[in-house]
């Protein structure tokens, strides 16, 4: 893989590095003020003190797909253990034909039959409640992965979905905010017929999510090709897509773009002046940002093809410029890196070198030894852009990330702790009695 990937990184290194740090202190963080005082409200000498970022506010994500699926337990508890390290927000599989294996018979309950890469629901919003890890499901509907038992006829087909979403509705929408509801539909080949899928599927599926998911967020979500590479601007086939679901007045909350670089060396070559470019990367987020509904990288692969030791460097250097790009626009809400481990993507067997696992994109080999990619973002989510500074006087004025923080408060000896969140909307002055 060539160096050349970064080219148009390295070109506009300088306009785009103005933007990206001129939008992260705009969007991303905020001067705030800390008054340590007294229970009558007077300021309190002789103080000093930690202010520790605990959380971020931002969703770094990951799809959780391989949660105890390894043969292993040494694997499964390195999994567990570095997943939590990096991420805050996770993708749940809702893949009808997986979730579905025989008709009406939904994989519910904490034992399931197993079924690889599908790992229980009940598992993952275990292990992400107990590691304040917010869950996606994903999805509610793809014209792919439809269960074999599904009838041709479109009409019949539309009540056995409605019965899907409502049944998930039922078990999980108190559970799990966030929803893809209609997944890569412009990727639908023109050429092959599909009695399975309504007529109007998409606006007629987000109409049952709107039903059955009255306070969740429901999320579009489509691919690399019609998300980024095919862009022109407000022509854009998902642009006019999204437009006119809205005139229609569908409810969409959320706008996700699938990053996955599946091209071969070559192709990516000559199709990085678009993808790997930061002017065309914002181009693509300020037209989309016109709908003003936050928006999500939903899943990100960048490739380290043949697992070469400088191909693993140049997948670090380019997602470390991927993911300020992304985080520094304001309506960016959330980054999914969609692999952690290599050899454990989809339409491969485990630890192989086929399927989605020839582009080699998680941040951890197979042995679960930390890549260089792994460092680039762990460095950004928990060093770059992460707020941990002392202090030594009663008032103190802060420059922090969004999130949640933990204040260590040393006065007359005593050392106390107070919480507090500090967030786009919210105040700018904290008050902490000791």
């Amino acid at each position: 893989m060539s160096h050349t990937l970064l080219k148009f990184f390295e070109e506009q290194k300088m306009q785009s590095n103005k933007r990206i740090e001129g939008d992260i202190q705009k969007y991303r963080k905020a001067f705030a003020k800390i008054k340590v005082v007294n229970s009558q409200g007077e300021l309190i000498e002789n103080v000093k003190g930690r202010i520790k970022q605990k959380t971020h506010d931002f969703k770094f994500g990951c799809n959780i797909f391989m949660l105890d699926q390894f043969p292993d337990e040494e694997h499964n508890k390195a999994y567990r253990k570095e997943f939590k390290k990096l991420f805050n927000y996770t993708v749940a599989p809702f893949y009808w034909q997986d979730f579905e294996l025989k008709d009406g018979e939904p994989r519910l309950g904490k034992n399931p039959v197993n079924v690889y890469r599908r790992p229980s629901i009940e598992k993952i919003l275990k292990y992400c409640g107990e590691n304040n890890i917010d869950v996606k499901g994903h999805p509610l509907f793809w014209h792919l992965f439809l269960p074999q038992w599904l009838v041709q006829d479109k009409n019949e087909s539309y009540f056995r979905i409605e019965r899907r979403l409502r049944e998930i509705a039922e078990v999980f929408k108190d559970r799990i905010r966030d929803w893809d509801v209609v997944n890569e539909s412009l990727s639908r080949p023109p050429h092959r017929e599909n009695y399975q899928l309504p007529y109007d599927y998409v606006n007629r599926i987000f109409d049952l999510a709107d039903r059955y998911f009255p306070k969740n967020r429901l999320f579009i979500n489509d691919t690399l090709r019609f998300c980024w590479s095919e862009f022109i601007w407000e022509l854009s086939p998902y642009y006019l897509q999204i437009e006119n679901m809205l005139m229609k007045g569908k409810r969409i909350d959320a706008i996700g773009f699938q990053y996955h670089l599946f091209k071969t060396p070559e192709r990516l070559e000559r199709e990085a002046e678009i993808l790997l470019n930061p002017t065309c990367l914002f181009n693509v987020m300020d037209t989309y940002g016109k709908f003003h509904k936050p928006m999500h990288v939903s899943e990100v692969t960048v490739p380290a093809f043949g697992l070469t030791d400088e191909n693993k460097e140049v997948q670090a250097k380019l997602t470390e410029w991927l993911y300020k790009v992304w985080f520094s626009h304001p309506d960016m809400e959330s980054i999914v890196w969609w692999n952690l481990v290599d050899g454990t993507a989809a339409y491969a067997p485990l630890g192989s070198a086929e399927g989605e696992n020839y582009y080699g994109g998680g941040l951890l080999n197979y042995d679960m030894s930390k890549k260089p990619v792994y460092h680039a973002i762990n460095n950004l989510i928990n060093k770059e852009w992460h707020t941990d500074l002392k202090f030594n006087k009663n008032e103190c004025l802060f420059n922090g990330f969004f999130g949640e923080y933990d204040i260590e408060v040393i006065a007359d000896d005593k050392i106390t702790h107070h919480k507090i969140h500090l967030s786009k909307d919210g105040s700018r002055e904290f008050v902490l009695t000791v």
